[in-house]
């Protein structure tokens, strides 16, 4: 079966090194070849696919996109790797390190139950000195916690498979400009798949590790990415279910976390413990308001 691996970079050039190298060690990986997109004008990326050695074992294919987003670049990569003409797509990011049998296990899942779309679990590495509360937080890394082959909804591009004519019939747009910047694409990506009828399933064993550097553990940067997915995921929404009864049913949701949310905070004063659960609360609310009054979060972290 004929599989293109898709990777979208932004100035990550050892995370992208490390990415390639470890797509070698891979099982099952016969008649596989990889697109990579930099998304940097540097093209520090595509300059890492040009200094492989010659005896690396698969084909590489690496191009600039000079249109800064995220949005941009998964649509060149999707579109450099439809015109290879593969039977399946599969997409990772350029800060993760699949396991031996990830694509083995994508596809095996794809066999046993016909699926459009299989996903499977991201998985986050952390530095030594992160703490339990840091290590357990949703945030971080993408799991569903489903089982080997269970019906899903995927909502994170940085672990899955496509059929390639189920991505085709989505063209020419794939994944939605409105969301290059503040990141979202792939939750709009899934939903709009579901939407048009997909399958999805999960191959709970097609795990990918993704590193977590330490400028991710300080609260800025969290409170940043907190704010940024509930926005985004309201936008997501208001795109795909707009109407007056839809967005007056988002807006009472968005009005309940916010009273949750100082709740939450009232009730955390004198219990340090639940401070951060309620400094999350705020952030989502916060998030989701901000969409409300139609504004568009921007993401600071790179692709």
């Amino acid at each position: 079966m004929n599989t293109v691996v898709c990777v979208c970079t932004y100035r990550r050039p050892d995370g992208l090194r490390d990415l390639l190298y470890s797509l070698t060690k891979l099982s099952g990986a016969a008649g596989v070849e990889i697109v990579v997109v930099d998304n940097h004008a540097d093209g520090e990326g595509a300059a890492v696919c040009d200094s492989l050695p010659a005896d690396y074992p698969f084909r590489v294919y690496a191009q600039v996109e000079p249109q800064a987003g995220i949005s941009p670049a998964r649509n060149a990569v999707v579109n450099k790797a439809l015109a290879l003409q593969p039977q399946f797509l599969a997409f990772l990011d350029d800060d993760e390190k699949p396991s031996q049998n990830w694509l083995s296990e994508l596809l095996r899942v794809q066999r046993e139950t016909g699926a459009d779309v299989v996903g499977g679990p991201t998985l986050s590495e952390f530095p030594e000195d992160a703490d339990e509360t840091q290590r357990n937080n949703p945030y971080f890394g993408a799991d569903l916690g489903i089982e080997d082959g269970a019906a899903c909804q995927l909502q994170a591009a940085g672990n899955f498979l496509i059929k390639a004519d189920v991505i085709k019939s989505m063209a020419p747009t794939f994944f939605h400009p409105a969301f290059a910047q503040s990141g979202g694409e792939d939750l709009a990506f899934f939903t709009q798949l579901a939407k048009q009828g997909a399958s999805m399933r999960w191959a709970a064993n097609a795990i990918v590790h993704e590193t977590v550097p330490a400028n991710r553990l300080t609260q800025s940067w969290m409170k940043s990415r907190v704010v940024n997915i509930a926005n985004s995921r309201v936008r997501v929404m208001q795109m795909l279910e707009p109407g007056l009864i839809a967005g007056c049913i988002r807006a009472l949701k968005t009005a309940a976390l916010g009273t949750v949310a100082g709740l939450s905070t009232l009730l955390a004063l004198p219990m340090p413990g639940r401070r951060e659960q309620a400094r999350m609360l705020r952030w989502k609310f916060w998030g989701k308001l901000t969409a409300h009054l139609r504004i568009a979060t921007t993401r600071g972290e790179g692709h």
